[in-house]
């Protein structure tokens, strides 16, 4: 029997899904991920995450088939989860060496921000680091040296063109938490409401909700009359789209705002 996620709102509520409005792409993509039953039973199964965790675990090899580097408790909401996610999946990683060098003063001192860091220890030495403040992260790759040996210089490893927009939004958001001791929180895109929607909309269909209903309390009380197919019909179709639209969400979709791209079907 497949395990069911756990921790889950009434998709009726919409109050316990405001927080996702002002989300970050990878925050609503573990909303999706903590939601699939496949990864529910695997994190059942293997080491997990608990947050805060700086001195959390080592890689997880059965978590790379999830987009992960260590399994994170499916029952925690984005809010508390700390998902770190792998490179090849998220396109907002900074790389960097770290070495015992330089200017004190510009050196990065992990102590600073420790209680809002978490900790993968990775293959060969690699370390991956989040850094997660709110619904603001920052995500950090460091393949030679160690933060923890810090105070640290960074040296960035950053080429091409096609690959840096990533990067260097990475490299702003900790430029501004060295200077300011915070992550700079970035308001939701205005696309959050359509996928809180979707993600709604999954939830529902999960209950077994009909389309109706669906559309009654996401869309418009006027699904609810009694001949809703002819006398709402561009309610229906749009109830229709949302439940396609939450399917390829739930099958996987979902990877796509990790890659700063629309939804598909968006």
């Amino acid at each position: 029997m497949a395990a069911e996620p756990r921790g889950l709102p009434d998709w009726h509520d919409a109050s316990a899904y405001a927080p996702l409005l002002g989300a970050e792409p990878a925050g609503l993509a573990w909303e999706w991920l903590r939601r699939d039953e496949a990864y529910c039973a695997a994190a059942g199964s293997g080491s997990a995450l608990d947050p805060p965790g700086w001195w959390a675990t080592a890689e997880d090899p059965a978590a790379r088939d999830w987009g992960l580097h260590a399994f994170v408790d499916p029952a925690l909401p984005a809010a508390l989860a700390r998902p770190v996610w792998r490179r090849e999946v998220v396109g907002n990683v900074l790389v960097a060496a770290a070495s015992a060098s330089g200017p004190l003063d510009d050196r990065f001192d992990l102590t600073r921000f420790a209680a809002f860091a978490t900790f993968v220890q990775g293959e060969n030495g690699a370390e991956h680091w989040l850094l997660a403040e709110g619904t603001a992260s920052l995500r950090l790759d460091i393949p030679y040296g160690s933060l923890l040996d810090g105070p640290v210089h960074l040296a960035y490893d950053l080429s091409g063109f096609a690959a840096l927009p990533g990067p260097l939004a990475a490299l702003e958001r900790l430029l501004g938490l060295w200077r300011t001791g915070r992550l700079a929180h970035r308001p939701g895109s205005p696309r959050n409401r359509r996928l809180v929607q979707l993600l709604r909309t999954h939830d529902a269909l999960r209950a077994g909700t009909a389309q109706r209903e669906i559309a009654e309390v996401l869309l418009s009380p006027e699904a609810g009359r009694a001949r809703w197919r002819s006398e709402a019909p561009s309610l229906r179709t749009r109830a229709q789209r949302l439940a396609a639209g939450a399917r390829t969400m739930g099958s996987g979709g979902y990877l796509r705002l990790l890659r700063g791209q629309p939804p598909a079907g968006q």
